[in-house]
């Protein structure tokens, strides 16, 4: 079994699985690396292909680096292998002071196999290995990307073959990470309601609209950064134009990307400055009613409504102060 190290930044309990932050999301992957053999040797199968696992292996949490007072989440060392991982719930990206300090870090043990992993939000896998892909280190070290929903294979797979001891674990950890991995909230009703254009962006070809986009390949695509966009991806978007509600979908599926090429077809080969969300939406449910959009609703800004008040008032702007008013008495 493999040695815990806790070091003095590590969360009070790494049983408190009820938390929903990185250092609690860290802290349960390393307490269990520790304590279930097969889980660390999937871990590291994964992502240093090669390396044996062997019981001298140590797993340290929140080790502090003197040299420069930075932190690393996990690390895995036995003579054979050293692995570092960066764990984020969110989908930032490692810096190139991180990367340098990663580096001189690996460079320190000089271990025969060795390993960087970025374990981040999912849908931005795509991202993560771009940037790192302009990292050389002067050493091989294998860049690895693995979303929360791989680890949650990962130690699922590992309950099925573990020892008794070992299952409970593994099928716990497998649990919670599946239930903090998405950072949605998949059980709101609430729909996040916006404004289409029929304006075609600048770059795009002219029958791609923004309401050609949803309309034909439902598609919506959003900066991460900046405006009044959910820094979140909601449960469900809903679409207004031409003075009504359109239509409302289940967010399926989202990623985080630079580019919209390939994503679909039509879209143009160009690449943005900041990372977008790119949501795959599902069939479109309509009121079956009109529902204009009311007044108090500026322009093109954005709105909250839960689904069934959207459904059932004449206007949007009805549905928006329901909600609100709804809110407030759940509230006192």
């Amino acid at each position: 079994m493999a040695e815990l190290v806790l070091h003095a930044r590590s969360v009070e309990t790494v049983f408190d699985l009820l938390g929903h932050d990185e250092n609690n999301m860290t802290a349960a992957l390393g307490w269990a690396l520790a304590r279930s053999p097969e889980l660390l040797r999937r871990f590291v199968d994964q992502v240093a292909p090669g390396a044996p696992v062997v019981d001298q292996a140590v797993v340290e949490l929140q080790r502090h680096d003197a040299a420069d007072g930075g932190f690393t989440d996990i690390e895995l060392r036995a003579p054979e292998f050293h692995v570092i991982v960066e764990a984020k719930r969110g989908w930032a990206l490692p810096s190139d002071h991180q990367l340098r300090r990663y580096e001189a870090r690996l460079a320190t043990f000089g271990s025969p196999i060795q390993a960087f992993v970025v374990l981040t939000q999912n849908g931005v896998g795509a991202i993560v290995r771009n940037r790192l892909s302009g990292w050389a280190p002067p050493h091989p070290v294998e860049k690895v990307v693995l979303g929360w929903s791989d680890v949650v294979g990962l130690a699922a797979a590992a309950s099925r073959s573990s020892r008794a001891v070992e299952r409970h674990l593994t099928q716990e950890l497998a649990t919670y990470l599946r239930g903090v991995a998405d950072m949605r909230d998949t059980n709101t009703n609430s729909v996040h309601v916006v404004s289409l254009r029929r304006q075609v962006w600048e770059g795009w070809p002219a029958d791609l609209s923004p309401v050609d986009e949803v309309e034909r390949h439902r598609i919506y695509h959003y900066p991460t950064r900046g405006g009044n966009y959910p820094k979140i991806v909601p449960n469900y978007m809903g679409f207004r134009y031409d003075g009504r509600l359109q239509s409302i979908h289940h967010v399926d599926s989202y990623e985080i990307v630079d580019s919209p090429h390939g994503l679909f077809p039509g879209a143009p080969d160009l690449r943005w400055d900041e990372p977008a969300y790119f949501l795959r939406l599902g069939p479109p449910f309509r009121p079956n009613h009109e529902v204009r959009t009311g007044s108090g609703i500026f322009r093109a800004a954005p709105l909250t409504a839960d689904l069934d008040l959207l459904l059932t008032c004449s206007t949007i702007s009805e549905a928006r102060d329901a909600t609100k008013a709804r809110r407030a008495g759940s509230s006192t």
